[in-house]
């Protein structure tokens, strides 16, 4: 019989292992605490008060753009099909547009010349330096990509032949101690050459000099909810992949993607089970005999209801710092013991607002980003002041530029979303959010002429901080996952497969590579190979 292994949590890194592993043959169990799969990729969807049924608000409440689209093509693959059976992706030109006080626009195009254009609208002095730190966000890609995206160091490090990890690198540092140290070298080498120990926000601010055109790269250290002015300059590659793979909407709304990859997860026999919490990982002694420093073994759940389901291996796509605290008995935990996880930093927040509308604003594009006259004092309201912003960036998504079908006729979806700080203790969002949000719809209504806002909205819903703890466990609420505002946070993430505890493993936004649709991603497809490695072996 085949192996067991249950994935607990049903975001993109939880699927995405559990595509993997059941499409090697291993039977899979995902166990989700919420009623809809996909973690914080996920989906409301609002009836018109007045309107047939069948053309409700829908809203995505997650992640609004497909970057490395590759990374799903390749994960269909590994399913036996191909992404474009289940998805037709379209790409947004211009992927996003910023709005300033005084009427300015930028828009970020697809094609060279276009964007050149643009740049000379809000910064002609700075066209030769943007293409100077467009090369050096390439420079940083090729260095990094491959060494700290789709491959956790240990894989690089340990390879173990006959894994399906392997590659010609890895069965030669297998067995040949020497390349293996050239390997571990490079590990050491690399960091200094792509810009770990740099600022984000000195790289900008050596390229440009608009403050204008510095702002929007700014806001790519947001994407990763750091600060640009802490962050590592690492996060130059972001705006490379962005432009390079391009930024892509799924028909039928950013939702579509977990449906489709439940339905693949299904189709290879992944038991989904919905309003099913995890209440603890059951763990026994370490396997008899074993050369490991371990001093347990992953051998099922046990969930809220009192269930236990046994298991070879528990593959946990919870949020880390959650999962630690709360499924993990404290005697496992000698390296992510609470004093550890009390310095993790978690990433930036925000407050959503979705906005169901009467009539059109055909002034916005599918993303807009409405930049305050401080930019600076947005960012240190949520990292560093840890406070609600006075005067935030405020981004609004209406989809209905791109789909249709996301809004009944002659309306508008309006997704907004302004940052704000992760829970420290010293906000209640059940008060500050409704203050929150009149500030929002009052700015949008009259500094950025979206005329009678408030006025026009039949359906609206918020999601706080305290909404993302409660709904998906997120550490303090955070969207993100641990911030990537030091060295440790941002490259040193807690490991996808647990130092304490054999057969347990992690994937999700806050364990390697990081955050992001791609990249929880990927950390499913690691975590799965590792799983590959352990059962096999």
């Amino acid at each position: 019989m085949s192996k067991q292994v249950i994935v607990i949590g049903g975001g993109v890194g939880g699927l995405s292992a559990a595509i993997r592993l059941a499409a090697k043959g291993l039977r899979v169990t995902l166990l989700e605490k919420n009623d809809r799969i996909g973690g914080k990729l996920n989906l409301r969807e609002l009836p018109h008060p007045g309107r047939p049924a069948d053309r409700s608000f829908r809203f995505d409440t997650g992640p609004s753009l497909l970057t490395l689209p590759f990374v799903f093509e390749q994960l269909f693959e590994a399913a036996g099909t191909r992404l474009s059976n289940h998805l037709t992706l379209q790409r947004l030109d211009p992927i996003a547009r910023y709005i300033w006080g005084d009427g300015t626009t930028f828009e970020l195009r697809n094609d060279d010349d276009a964007l050149e254009q643009e740049l000379r609208k809000i910064a002609p002095d700075d066209v030769a330096g943007y293409r100077a730190f467009a090369a050096e966000g390439k420079r940083i890609w090729d260095l990094s990509a491959e060494l700290f995206l789709f491959k956790a160091p240990e894989q690089l490090l340990k390879p173990r032949p006959g894994s399906p990890a392997d590659t010609a690198d890895a069965l030669a540092a297998a067995a040949d101690p020497l390349f293996r140290a050239k390997v571990g070298l490079k590990l050491l080498s690399t960091p200094f050459q792509i810009g770990m120990f740099r600022r984000f926000s000195v790289v900008v601010d050596r390229a440009v000099r608009s403050r204008r055109l510095r702002e929007v790269l700014y806001q790519y250290a947001t994407y990763s909810g750091a600060s640009p002015f802490k962050a590592p300059a690492t996060l130059t590659c972001i705006p490379h992949a962005e432009r390079q793979f391009g930024g892509w909407y799924p028909q039928g709304g950013m939702y579509r993607l977990a449906e489709a990859l439940a339905e693949v997860a299904q189709s290879l026999g992944v038991d989904i089970r919905t309003s099913s919490p995890v209440d603890q990982v059951l763990i026994e002694p370490p396997t008899a005999g074993a050369k490991s420093r371990r001093i347990g073994r992953a051998a099922g759940v046990r969930l809220a209801d009192g269930e236990a389901i046994r298991a070879d291996a528990v593959v946990c796509n919870a949020d880390v710092v959650y999962s630690y605290r709360s499924l993990i008995e404290s005697r496992y935990r000698r390296k992510y013991a609470d004093k550890t996880l009390n310095k993790l930093e978690a990433g930036g927040s925000g407050l959503a607002l979705l906005l169901g509308v009467e009539g059109t604003y055909p002034q916005l594009a599918h993303h807009n980003k409405f930049m305050p006259a401080d930019y600076r004092s947005d960012v240190v309201s949520m990292f560093h002041t840890r406070t609600v912003p006075r005067d935030p960036a405020i981004y609004v998504c209406a989809t209905t530029r791109t789909d249709a079908s996301q809004a009944p006729d002659d309306c508008e979806n309006l997704f907004v979303l302004a940052s704000a700080p992760p829970i420290d203790g010293t906000i209640d969002w059940s008060t500050r959010g409704p203050r929150y949000r009149d500030q929002l719809i009052n700015s949008l209504e009259h500094a950025w002429g979206l005329k009678d806002l408030n006025k026009r909205i039949v359906v609206e819903r918020q999601i706080s901080p305290a909404d993302l703890k409660s709904l998906y466990n997120a550490n303090a609420g955070s969207i993100y996952g641990i911030g990537s505002n030091n060295l440790k946070d941002a490259f040193l993430r807690p490991p996808n497969r647990d130092k304490d505890v054999e057969r347990l493993y992690f994937a999700g936004g806050a364990t390697h590579p990081g955050g992001g649709l791609p990249l929880v991603a990927l950390s499913g497809k690691i975590a799965s190979e590792m799983v590959m490695e352990d059962l096999d072996g």
